[in-house]
């Protein structure tokens, strides 16, 4: 293998997509729009329940008002305590009309059973389900603490507010935010399966376009197919390095002045910090990116050469992107449980520590030592992936026609 050919078929294709308007576009503005994707939905949720109308029909006597003078109160609400008699059709009217954004039944046992139902446009919102809830849960157990007649030191004690706060650790510190950690875990690991299926596709396509437009039967007479195929999986991958290195370096920055920018947005940190996404982490992260993108492209580079058309590849990638999924799957496992038996084994299999490790470290599940056994097997896996795929793409690079079978394969694999 050449490896001048090959260093200059990677510089054609990295320039032909860096070059490209929407590279540009995608790389700086992907996290922008990963930032709103999670600040604005928050935002417009809060904002959208300030002054909302609705009506309470109050089958109790005691609920109704004490409910409305505390929506008002906190929440700014627009609340009206109608007769307890009116239908439910005459409210879906005025929901209809524009009159009020819903109205809440509170049906006669509600003092001892806590139940009430709740019908407006504006339900599917968690946040108008949560002010309803929390005033509900406050003014029954007045009600339920008038019944028995507690005095008012009693009546605190009993409905004073448990505020359970889960902060992330492994035992080397105080702790952060357990939300926030599960979050920049899952979109780090997110981020990487989004890359290298990508990048790994993008690979896979542009020999199929080669292949189909007889593109390649120019190429494999002046350069060899091997020296082809790595040129390709290195200038793609090329590409994919830049744009995810701007995007955790930018993930980065934001989470260093996270005060700063939640102030601009009118939004107060909180006390939890959130787990920092330091230089060490962000590097072992692009490590597991550039060997999992190698094991991955080198499938697709070889699904590519199997096919000979765009149709075809739909079914013959089928088994390379369903090994990604199953990563995907097994998020929620590593964020449950990162020094767990199941994480440590899922985390050492190649097809998926590319993924899952860079979240389990993250996390504060792995050691060091893990690490560096899970990157070796990665990277062996990676050699024996690219070379078997290297000799599919070989053979299979100027065939047309019929998919080779199973069978093919194995042959092609002993050449």
């Amino acid at each position: 293998m050449s490896m001048r050919n090959t260093w200059v078929i990677a510089r054609r294709e990295l320039l032909e997509r860096i070059k490209s308007k929407w590279f540009v576009v995608i790389t700086l503005l992907g996290p922008v729009f990963m930032v709103a994707l999670v600040v604005v939905p928050a935002i417009i949720s809060a904002k959208s329940t300030s002054g909302a109308r609705i009506d309470i029909v109050d089958h109790t006597g005691v609920i109704g008002e004490p409910m409305a003078k505390k929506l008002r109160a906190d929440h700014e609400w627009v609340v009206t305590v109608v007769d307890k008699d009116t239908p439910d059709q005459v409210e879906l009217d005025k929901i209809r009309d524009d009159k009020i954004n819903g109205f809440l039944v509170i049906p006669p046992g509600a003092v001892v059973v806590s139940n009430a139902l709740y019908r407006g446009d504006n339900a599917a919102s968690q946040y108008v389900k949560g002010y309803l809830e929390k005033a509900m849960i406050d003014v029954v157990s007045d009600a339920r603490a008038d019944l028995v007649k507690l005095t008012a030191e009693q009546r605190a004690t009993m409905t004073g507010d448990i505020d359970v706060v889960a902060m992330h650790s492994t035992g080397e510190a105080q702790g952060s935010s357990g939300l926030g950690s599960f979050l920049i875990a899952y979109i780090l690991a997110f981020i990487l399966y989004m890359v290298i299926t990508l990048y790994g596709v993008n690979v896979m396509r542009s020999v199929v376009q080669e292949k189909t437009s007889r593109v390649m039967e120019f190429l494999v007479a002046v350069v060899k197919p091997q020296s082809l195929m790595s040129g390709k999986i290195i200038g793609v991958g090329g590409a994919a390095l830049i744009q995810l290195t701007v995007w955790l370096g930018i993930g980065a920055i934001t989470l260093a002045y996270r005060t700063e920018i939640l102030g601009a947005f009118g939004i107060a940190s909180g006390e939890s910090p959130l787990p920092p996404l330091d230089f060490f982490a962000v590097s072992i992260t692009i490590v597991y990116f550039i060997l999992g993108y190698f094991f991955y492209s080198a499938m697709y580079a070889a699904v590519g050469a199997m096919v000979s058309s765009e149709q075809d590849t739909q079914q013959v990638q089928m088994p390379v992107t369903m090994l990604l999924v199953i990563g995907v799957m097994c998020f929620q496992l590593i964020a449950s449980s990162p020094r767990g038996g199941a994480a440590s084994v899922m985390t050492m299999v190649p097809f998926w520590s590319p993924m899952l490790m860079p979240m389990r470290f993250v996390l504060g599940g792995a050691t060091l030592g893990e690490v560096a056994l899970s990157l070796g097997i990665l990277l062996v896996s990676t050699l024996l992936v690219v070379r078997a795929a290297a000799k599919i793409y070989r053979v299979g690079v100027l065939l047309y026609g019929k998919r080779p079978s199973v069978r093919e394969l194995v042959r092609w694999l002993r050449y």
